[in-house]
């Protein structure tokens, strides 16, 4: 719209000037050309002037009392097509050495024009146009009709190039702003924005080459989510494989050094965690993140997520525990295995940066047709001003307290999968013990379709 709107008030203003300097110049022109009529009509009736002057003197007529005469006789007979009408009250008559005779004085004035007055071919006197043509109705009225006629025609031509300006500037920025739109959607990721080619010629090859582009990066992002999802199955196999042997060598013979054998029982859960989130981001990144809607009881899921994660929380001196949670049986809608696998990543994600002596709480509080599900660990947490980047896939950070440890930062964008497809919100903020507090609301039911 900005462009368009730029681009408008551009071809409007030459339009204005296309306008009003050719107006201006008309009307000058039409100024200097009635200045030009009035002084040529001047001189044709001093012309006539000088001869009737000349026949007064011949009659005998003193040269003082004849310029008289002759604008007495005007007077007398006002004659229409009189040439010499013009002059009255504005011609003064000197001598041949420039002495004055009769007549209104220049007084300063410039001389119009002038003419000599002439008796047997001799130069007996000079009458001189003094002073300006009074302004008459009928001049003004041409001279009006005339400005308005110019300013009409202007206005005119200037409304006209006003609306051309406006279609040329509509079907100018209109492939602009399409390509510009293009562009936007294809760096957000929508490789399936319109690129229809329109407008000139660089503007569709453009629109040529940025359907390329985005046809390209569609079939690697494609190709990145796809071997994703596979590489995530093909981890899982072994890792759950892995893991039921560990089970069965535990039940068949105890190890001789227990601690070493839970060590690695508790890096093959952990691994098969990080295979499980990975496969989740993977396949909610392709829009089939598979969800089992069943009725449970969310309560449930914090006490059973609490125990699954309360090993690690005591071995970093971490407190894990419920926090407000209703006194009765909630039921809702939910995958519980996801539900399940969202608390234990967020857990997971807590006890990344609590230091030891810290707390973490889970709690569950009810709202209009939703739930809202509530994890608070204790300072010093995640800054609250990293939000947008927490939830983002592979996410890394070195602020765990005392180490440098670079993390996946899968446990996050795990959750806000499983979130997204139950049709809630997840949120982060600061918590009220001092650390991040991670918000999860959910509906308790589905959307009917």
């Amino acid at each position: 719209m900005r462009l368009f709107a730029g681009l408008f008030l551009l071809l409007a203003g030459q339009a204005l000037l296309a306008a009003v300097l050719p107006g201006a110049v008309l009307v000058w022109n039409l100024n200097r050309g009635n200045t030009a009529y009035m002084e040529a009509q001047d001189r044709q009736a001093l012309a006539a002037m000088t001869t009737l002057l000349g026949a007064e003197l011949k009659a005998g007529v003193p040269m003082a009392n004849a310029l008289q005469v002759v604008q007495s006789s005007f007077r007398e007979n006002s004659l229409a097509g009189d040439p010499a009408a013009p002059l009255r009250d504005r011609v003064e008559l000197v001598g041949s050495t420039g002495s004055h005779i009769a007549g209104p004085a220049t007084s300063g004035e410039r001389v119009r024009a002038e003419r000599p007055v002439k008796l047997d071919g001799r130069v007996v006197a000079i009458a001189r146009i003094v002073r300006a043509p009074p302004t008459n109705a009928a001049s003004f009225a041409f001279i009006r009709n005339q400005v308005i006629g110019i300013v009409v025609a202007m206005s005119t031509i200037f409304l006209i190039l006003l609306v051309a300006g406006y279609f040329i500037a509509s079907r100018w920025a209109e492939p602009q702003l399409a390509l510009y739109r293009a562009s936007r959607a294809i760096a957000q990721g929508d490789y399936d924005a319109d690129v229809t080619e329109s407008g000139p010629s660089e503007t569709r090859g453009t629109m040529r080459n940025l359907g390329r582009i985005a046809r390209s990066f569609d079939r690697l992002e494609t190709a990145r989510r796809t071997w994703l999802v596979s590489v995530s199955e093909e981890l899982r196999k072994p890792v759950h494989a892995l893991a039921g042997r560990l089970t069965a060598i535990r039940a068949d013979s105890p190890p001789t050094d227990a601690e070493a054998f839970e060590e690695v029982v508790e890096g093959v859960r952990r691994l098969g965690e990080m295979a499980e989130d990975l496969h989740a981001v993977a396949l909610a990144d392709l829009g089939r993140l598979p969800v089992r809607f069943a009725t449970v009881d969310p309560r449930a899921l914090i006490h059973n997520a609490i125990w699954t994660s309360s090993k690690r929380a005591k071995a970093q001196n971490v407190t894990l525990e419920p926090g407000d949670l209703p006194q009765a049986t909630v039921p809702v809608k939910w995958d519980g295995p996801r539900i399940e696998q969202l608390f234990t990543a967020l857990i997971e994600n807590s006890l990344r940066y609590t230091p030891g002596g810290g707390r973490i709480l889970l709690g569950l509080e009810g709202q209009r047709n939703a739930w809202r599900l509530i994890i608070d660990d204790s300072a010093p947490g995640i800054d609250v001003g990293l939000a947008q980047e927490l939830f983002e896939p592979f996410y890394r950070t070195s602020t765990e307290p005392g180490e440098s440890v670079m993390t996946s930062g899968l446990g996050l964008a795990t959750a806000q999968a499983i979130v997204e497809a139950h049709h809630g919100r997840i949120e982060a903020s600061r918590s009220p013990i001092g650390g991040l507090r991670v918000t999860v609301i959910l509906p308790a039911a589905p959307p009917t379709t």
